[in-house]
């Protein structure tokens, strides 16, 4: 019964607390169900876990087993086997070396054979071989003969294109001297300003070949190789001399060993031509 003498708001209150309290306990009583549940299903797991290990230890040993009747198997297999190739072994030794004796005996006979065959051979051989020795010392010999032959042949013949050549240079020489001898004729009845074939032959300078230049390249630059290489203040102390006075002495020796280039050699031959006397220069390099 409720007292008459509450209010709306006083029933309303009593009303909330009590549907609070109801679903308090219904959350507490759900609450204490799923923990029951969970303890009873982490039992069932615990126990299906232990039954799976024991099924498995159980695997394991009958597979440990089965593992070490199988080596055991193996082994016995491995020892007939080796005892059988030890036989097999064993009989083949002994009938190699029934063959190899046999072999052995053969490979004697056959020896002395050889050496009756060798000893007829090397006396063949060295009759072939005085035979072949004299008829290629006879051989030799002809050739000998027919080379000197060809030697006397071929001097007669240098001789004889040395004596032609001879004769050539001689004409040419000859030549040569008319030539000159006319164009001397020539210039001292009608003289010109340009200098006669003569001089210019004459003021010609010899120049060093191209080889002898590479050469003495070659040997300037090996010559400053060493200078760069060598303790020059201890090489002057080794010869007694001055650092000023070696060095001094290395400059005269590079100059005395060194090629000059060659030098255009001047003609001084000036001569007037036309009224105003016009004078020209010639100057030729030398080759």
């Amino acid at each position: 019964m409720i007292p008459e003498s509450m209010d709306d708001e006083e029933l309303k209150r009593l009303r909330r607390d009590a549907a609070i309290r109801a679903r308090e306990n219904d959350f507490k009583r759900k609450q204490q169900e799923e923990e029951e549940a969970k303890r009873e299903q982490l039992e069932n797991l615990k126990k299906e876990y232990e039954m799976l290990e024991q099924t498995r230890l159980q695997e394991r040993l009958r597979l440990l087993q089965k593992q070490a009747e199988i080596r055991a198997q193996k082994k016995s297999e491995l020892d007939r086997l080796v005892n059988k190739r030890n036989a097999a072994i064993v009989k083949r030794n002994s009938e190699w070396l029934e063959r190899t004796n046999a072999k052995i005996q053969e490979i004697i006979e056959e020896h002395h054979e050889e050496e009756r065959i060798v000893e007829e051979n090397q006396e063949a051989a060295r009759q072939r071989k005085k035979d072949r020795e004299e008829k290629m010392r006879l051989e030799k010999q002809q050739l000998s003969d027919a080379q000197h032959f060809l030697n006397q042949k071929r001097l007669q013949a240098q001789m004889a294109k040395e004596s032609l050549r001879r004769q050539k240079e001689l004409r040419r020489v000859d030549a040569l001297k008319a030539e000159a001898h006319e164009e001397l004729q020539s210039f001292i009845q009608n003289p010109f300003p340009v200098p006669l074939k003569q001089v210019i032959a004459g003021r010609m300078r010899p120049v060093p070949t191209v080889t002898e230049l590479l050469a003495v390249h070659k040997d300037q630059r090996e010559m400053l190789q060493q200078l760069e290489a060598q303790d020059v203040p201890m090489r002057a102390l080794m010869r007694n001399q001055s650092l000023f006075r070696y060095v001094r002495d290395l400059e005269l020796e590079a100059e005395a060993n060194s090629v000059k280039p060659p030098e255009p050699a001047g003609m001084g031959g000036t001569k007037k031509s036309g009224a105003g006397g016009t004078k020209r220069n010639f100057a030729f390099r030398g080759r």
